[in-house]
């Protein structure tokens, strides 16, 4: 039960955040108006037409009132968070798992976000900073390490934004702060190291020379927390 009711919570939340994925990119208020709406033809949405991957799959992708295809976008995002929340549920305590469910939340939308137009939420560096609070009361005895962690990432980085002033956005700094704080030395090291790496091939790959930064910052200090988790 508490295998299902975490990957129920899951795709439930991943429905909310394309919600705000989607109001954010477009500029609108996540509240006003209250009921979602399609995209294309603006036909407010019926509760069944809303069933997190069911709609989407017994709709055949498609809107019932136009017929314009759904993005992708939203069973993805819906199925990746309750899959995401499942793996936590097995492989993790209560506490442990609640807290990378707590990350997933911030992160997918700062994903998705920060590709379309560049920016990343407050409240998904806000939520990061509040899992590493509550990971430093968890495990005091690292107090020490996590501060040297973040004072090292945070000169690396100032430093960097000193010299390349467009480099590095006000954003990328806010979110790899907390990361920072929540893991301690040498995966602080590695979420620069794999963030830049990841970054650098998705720019050679684009022909890109300005890309977002955040989305690679996220991935990289999931997946190192996650690790830090399972085997520290």
């Amino acid at each position: 039960m508490w295998y299902f009711l975490n990957f129920l919570l899951g795709i439930i939340l991943g429905s909310f955040l394309n919600v705000i994925i989607y109001r954010s990119v477009e500029g609108i208020k996540i509240y006003d108006p209250p009921r979602s709406f399609c995209p294309i033809c603006k036909h407010q949405l019926k509760w069944y037409d809303n069933v997190p991957l069911l709609s989407y799959l017994l709709l055949r992708g498609k809107c019932r009132y136009c017929g314009s295809k759904i993005p992708f976008r939203y069973f993805f995002v819906e199925c990746i968070v309750g899959v995401l929340f499942l793996i936590h549920s097995i492989l993790f305590n209560y506490t442990e798992a609640i807290l990378l469910n707590i990350i997933v939340f911030a992160i997918i939308p700062a994903i998705f976000i920060d590709f379309s137009i560049m920016m990343i939420p407050d409240f998904s560096w806000i939520l990061i900073w509040t899992v590493s609070i509550i990971d430093l009361l968890l495990r005091y005895e690292l107090w020490y390490l996590k501060t040297l962690s973040l004072i090292t990432i945070m000169i690396i980085f100032l430093v960097i934004k000193k010299i390349y002033k467009e480099g590095l956005g006000e954003g990328d700094i806010y979110l790899i702060a907390p990361f920072s704080f929540l893991l301690i030395p040498p995966l602080s090291i590695y979420l620069l190291l794999f963030s830049s790496i990841s970054a650098l091939i998705y720019a050679i790959i684009k022909k890109n020379k300005i890309i977002p930064f955040g989305p690679f910052i996220s991935i990289s200090g999931y997946f190192l927390y996650f690790f830090m988790l399972k085997y520290y």
